[in-house]
């Protein structure tokens, strides 16, 4: 049978706390020990516990900095700008594409420009429609980087809302529209033909 040994024996009592006491009386009596020190330090020297600032160094006088020299106002005072006229719409050009390995490269087939028959008839490519301007705007944007011009038109639908249709056009006949729709689904963009009456 095993024993434990931590419980005190029947025969002798457990062991009082009695050190506890004797800190508690040690930290009071350092401390009473401890003023008394250095009350005693202050009475014999009084100027030994306070504390003499040390003396500032002279002050050295810097001259001011330099302003800064601005060139900018007067280049632009100097400058004179033209502003009159109409400003020419760029002219859109195709995007070469990357051509095969093994393939010979030839050159790409300039998309057609887009016009109206005289009548007024043709077709326009409507690339997509959005609820919110700001994302008709955004692939407005993204159709200018392929070389595309196009335009953003509102339409108010009863009982739908308004739509901001993203379209490109018009264009005088159906094959100049098949180019532009293939054009646009190489790269990665579905779009519908919409007839001009």
């Amino acid at each position: 049978m095993t024993r434990d040994y931590r419980q005190a024996s029947p025969t002798r009592p457990a062991p009082r706390r009695a050190h506890c006491r004797s800190c508690l009386w040690s930290f009071l009596l350092g401390g009473m020990l401890g003023a008394f020190g250095v009350g005693l330090l202050w009475t014999l020297n009084p100027d030994a516990l306070r504390s003499t600032p040390a003396p500032l160094p002279p002050k050295v006088e810097r001259p001011a900095p330099e302003p800064p020299s601005f060139q900018f106002p007067d280049l632009l005072r100097d400058t004179e700008v033209e502003i009159g006229g109409t400003v020419p719409r760029p002219t859109p050009r195709p995007i070469a594409q990357p051509t095969p390995v093994g393939a010979p490269a030839a050159d790409p087939a300039p998309l057609p420009a887009a016009a109206t028959t005289a009548d007024g008839r043709g077709f326009m490519v409507q690339v997509a429609s959005f609820k919110r301007g700001a994302d008709a705007e955004r692939l407005k944007a993204e159709l200018a980087l392929l070389g595309l011009a196009s335009r953003v038109e509102v339409a108010t639908i009863p009982e739908r809302g308004t739509f901001h249709r993203v379209r490109i056009g018009p264009y005088p006949d159906q094959q100049s529209v098949e180019q532009v729709r293939a054009f646009l689904k190489q790269h990665g963009k579905d779009s519908a033909t919409i007839p001009l009456r």
